[in-house]
């Protein structure tokens, strides 16, 4: 295998041993991803969920500050177990609505110990980011000592559905200034659009092959929602807020929510990756939720997939 292929994986999607097993394999390098528990800085998704960090003894979606003292715990565990075995790890801070004055110590705490980690052990952590304020604070700390990952959460707008032209030109633009550019789950599902992305930046372009969002939702309400619930604590949050504000979000797209048809009858994840790849993408994500268990399936695909098919 000539080509060098690249998996961004959620954490506690799989075990990280499992992780490093696979990782170098044909030429694939694994990576992780995942929040920071209970950070305002988090926007893909909600912080209740806490990347499937298990928390015993937890009331519904808040936890006790003991209960935080643990997550945290894991979190930076992981971060130094998956650096110990060589794979880099990526905080997903794509929270829209980033101010100035979030931008303390305590909440840059888990960018240094990353950082930190990143240095003990010679692998490059990184940052999938959203805000431009977040993003300008972190690169004149630590310059080129991280990894730069434009979020597919930026390629939305609030009143419209983006048009594959629109968000192409945007896509260019950011891998000049990014070390990666993500797609939008559409997007990952758009050949030509990829063939010409990739055509222009070949190693820097990341498609999601569990993609399943319908090209008419404005994923940016989704994005808007979360960001604006992971301003307020799990250590205050009330659960008659978040069970409200959910339903009166969800029920007035009940009708046309690919979420809830992809809960019972999955996508074909094999052959969104197979166009992926016959359209010259090297970076894959599996996003956090349904299809984060394809890895081995798409660790498959990828090994026995001849680089001589692409349409690029």
């Amino acid at each position: 295998m000539s080509k060098h292929y690249t998996i961004e994986v959620a954490v506690n999607a799989q075990p990280i041993e499992h992780l490093a097993k696979l990782n170098g394999v044909n030429g694939i390098h694994i990576s992780v991803y995942g929040g920071i528990p209970d950070s305002p800085l988090n926007g893909g998704r909600n912080n209740f969920l806490l990347d499937n960090y298990l928390v015993f003894g937890r009331f519904l979606f808040s936890i006790s500050t003991d209960q935080l003292s643990l997550a945290l715990k894991r979190f930076y565990e992981n971060i130094e177990k998956a650096n110990s075995k060589g794979i880099p790890y990526y905080l997903a801070l794509t929270n829209m609505f980033v101010s100035q004055k979030e931008l303390t110590p305590e909440n840059m705490y888990p960018v240094d110990r990353l950082v930190e980690i990143s240095r003990k052990y010679g692998v490059k952590n990184g940052l999938t980011l959203y805000s431009k304020v977040l993003e300008d604070h972190i690169r004149n700390k630590y310059g080129d000592e991280l990894v730069y990952i434009s979020s597919c959460t930026k390629y939305t707008v609030p009143e419209r559905i983006l048009s594959p032209k629109e968000t192409l030109k945007m896509y260019l633009e950011d891998a000049q200034k990014y070390d990666y550019v993500v797609l939008t789950p559409q997007d990952s599902r758009r050949e030509q659009l990829m063939v010409e992305a990739a055509k222009e930046h070949p190693q820097k372009i990341m498609a999601i092959c569990n993609s399943y969002c319908l090209n008419s939702c404005n994923c940016y309400q989704h994005y808007e929602l979360f960001s604006k619930e992971n301003k307020k604590s799990l250590l205050t949050i009330k659960a008659g807020d978040v069970l409200i504000n959910s339903m009166l979000f969800m029920v007035p797209r009940l009708t046309n929510c690919s979420a809830l048809t992809e809960a019972f009858r999955k996508s074909n994840y094999k052959e969104i990756a197979l166009m992926q790849l016959r359209s010259g993408i090297v970076n894959f994500k599996l996003g956090r939720g349904f299809g984060e268990d394809f890895l081995d399936q798409l660790v498959g695909i990828i090994s026995d997939f001849k680089p001589a098919e692409t349409l690029v």
